[in-house]
């Protein structure tokens, strides 16, 4: 049987959508469904289930994936390995990253790189950090850029590029706390800014805070770091955010640093790959570039 019905069958079920599918494999839609169709035609099964948001897999179909995927998996990183030899110097490179950290850290990394490389293009997606997983698992991304501690499982490796460290912020509202050693429980009963759930960096905070046995009394949430500081900035709270962030706006004293003890531990970045995942020539040769 051709091989590129199984392909087809299974990027219409990583992506449980036959339009997307259409559109990743540079396929018309009719083409796919028909493709879809003579393949449950030879084995005599439906695959899918139809519906108004996309296809599901069948009870058949989702057996079917589990028995090809490895296969399949370890076909395309045949193809990567082989289409790597042509062109060594081209490429995409796909990184799974927050929106602060992508700005803050990976930026010059990026423009430097191009300045060596320039036929290598970057896709950056910023999503949160367990679609990103989902994402590395099934290779639509290369690797993940993110803050720890994180829930990684056994199939990911992690390797360390540095530390950054998370501070309490606030703007010149409130003039008390400048310069003024403070005690982390002199400050339940101001408002807090923390970063909505899901969040690596709110995980990180609210463990700080068990560990010390203090409750904040008020806390607003917001979607990003970015909106955190704008949000500090304007006098709305007290903020929690990575130091490396904020550099220029402590340099200009929009905000200040409080003195809190204890002070929060540093925290890990550093990379998330696939242990069995091969990475393109371009995608290894950026991840040395991190290092250097």
């Amino acid at each position: 049987m051709n091989l590129d019905l199984w392909k087809i069958f299974y990027e219409v079920a990583n992506v449980n959508s036959i339009s997307k599918a259409s559109e990743k494999l540079h396929i018309s839609q009719p083409a796919i469904t028909k493709q879809i169709k003579n393949l449950e035609d030879y084995l005599d099964c439906n695959l899918f289930i139809r519906t108004k948001k996309g296809v599901i897999l069948t009870t058949e179909g989702e057996a079917i994936y589990n028995d090809i995927k490895n296969g399949l998996n370890s076909f395309n990183m045949a193809l990567k390995k082989i289409n790597d030899k042509v062109n060594i110097v081209t490429g995409c490179i796909k990184i799974g990253i927050s929106t602060t950290l992508a700005k803050k850290f990976l930026m010059p990394y990026i423009n430097s790189f191009h300045k060596l490389y320039p036929g290598i293009n970057f896709e950056i997606i910023t999503d949160p950090t367990n679609m990103l997983k989902d994402a590395l698992k099934k290779g639509n991304i290369d690797f993940i850029i993110a803050k720890f501690p994180l829930k990684i499982t056994d199939d990911f490796k992690y390797e360390k590029i540095g530390t950054m460290q998370d501070i309490f912020i606030a703007s010149n509202i409130y003039p008390e706390l400048i310069n003024k050693k403070i005690v982390i429980n002199d400050l339940i009963n101001y408002q807090f800014i923390l970063q909505r759930q899901p969040s690596s960096s709110r995980d990180y905070v609210e463990e700080y805070c068990y560990n010390h046995n203090v409750k904040l009394k008020s806390i607003m949430e917001v979607a990003s770091a970015s909106l955190l500081i704008e949000f500090v900035k304007i006098g709305y709270g007290i903020g929690v955010v990575t130091k490396e962030y904020v550099l220029e706006e402590l340099k200009r004293k929009e905000i200040f640093e409080l003195n809190v003890s204890p002070k929060i531990s540093k925290r890990k970045f550093g990379i998330i790959t696939l242990k069995e995942n091969y990475l393109s020539h371009a995608s290894q040769k950026f991840y040395d570039f991190l290092f250097k």
